[in-house]
C-alpha cells in the first residue's frame, strides 16, 4: 500500500497542476542559481553591460579583427556600442533581426512581453559605419544561408539578443559550426532560466559542448561565455 502512495499523489498532482510557463520558471530557477554559486569568483564583474563589452574588446580581444553577429537587434543599441569600441578595420558587424518585434511571447515568472513587442516597424537602425550592416528577417529564414557562404570567418563573437528559448537554441544549433574553440558568445537576458540559461544548457548537453565564463554582469543578468 505503501508503495502504491507516491504514485497517487503523483497522479493527483498532475490532474490538478496547471500547464504553466511560470511554474516552469519556478521549477528550472534552483539549476540557474546552482549554476552561479559554481561561477562565483570565476571571472570579472561589472555593472553594466557597456562596462562589460569594453572589457572584452580591451583585455579579451585585444581590439583584434572580428566577426560580430548578433541576433536580436532591436534600435541597435549594442551593435552600435560594440562597432564603436572595435576599430579593426576588418572587422565586420552584422545584426539579424525581423525588426517586427518578438515572434512569439516571451513568458517569464513575474511577467509576459507580448509578441511584436520591440519592433520598429520593420526599419533597421541607420549606422554610419560601413563594417555595420543588417540582415531582414526569421533568423530561420536568414541564418542558414548566410553561414553557407560565411567562408573562413574572423573571430567570431556572437551577441545574442533574441530573449526567447526558440530563438537562442536556434541560433546556437544551427550555428554550431563556426561556434569553434575561442568563439565568444555573450548573452543580454541570461537571468531567464527558461530562455537564454536553458537554450545554453540544451545546447552543450546535445553537441557536448563546453565552455568557460569571461564576464557577467551584477546577478549574472548579463553574461559572456568563451567556448572550450
Amino acid at each position: 500500500m505503501l508503495s502504491l502512495l507516491p504514485r497517487l499523489l503523483r497522479s493527483i498532482v498532475l490532474l490538478v497542476a496547471p500547464n504553466s510557463d511560470r511554474l516552469r520558471t519556478l521549477a528550472y530557477k534552483p539549476k540557474f542559481e546552482s549554476w552561479r554559486k559554481m561561477q562565483f569568483g570565476k571571472h570579472p564583474i561589472f555593472e553594466n553591460r557597456t562596462q562589460m563589452y569594453d572589457y572584452i574588446n580591451d583585455q579579451i580581444l585585444k581590439n583584434s579583427s572580428i566577426q560580430y553577429l548578433e541576433f536580436g537587434v532591436f534600435q541597435g543599441e549594442s551593435i552600435k556600442y560594440f562597432s564603436s569600441i572595435n576599430s579593426a578595420t576588418a572587422s565586420r558587424f552584422i545584426g539579424f533581426d525581423t525588426f517586427e518585434g518578438l515572434p512569439e511571447d516571451w513568458t517569464e515568472f513575474s511577467r509576459t512581453v507580448k509578441s511584436k513587442t520591440f519592433s520598429t516597424d520593420g526599419k533597421a537602425p541607420e549606422i554610419a559605419d560601413t563594417r555595420v550592416s543588417f540582415v531582414k528577417g526569421l533568423f530561420q529564414d536568414t541564418l542558414p544561408k548566410f553561414l553557407k557562404d560565411i567562408g573562413a570567418p574572423l573571430q567570431v563573437v556572437i551577441h545574442n539578443d533574441s530573449d526567447l528559448y526558440s530563438a537562442t537554441m536556434y541560433v546556437l544549433t544551427c550555428g554550431n559550426e563556426i561556434i569553434v574553440p575561442g568563439t565568444i558568445i555573450i548573452f543580454d537576458e541570461f537571468y531567464s532560466p527558461m530562455h537564454e540559461f536553458r537554450a545554453l544548457d540544451d545546447y552543450c548537453s546535445s553537441y557536448m559542448r563546453r565552455y568557460e565564463v569571461i564576464a557577467a554582469t551584477i546577478g549574472h543578468g548579463k553574461v559572456a561565455i568563451r567556448l572550450l
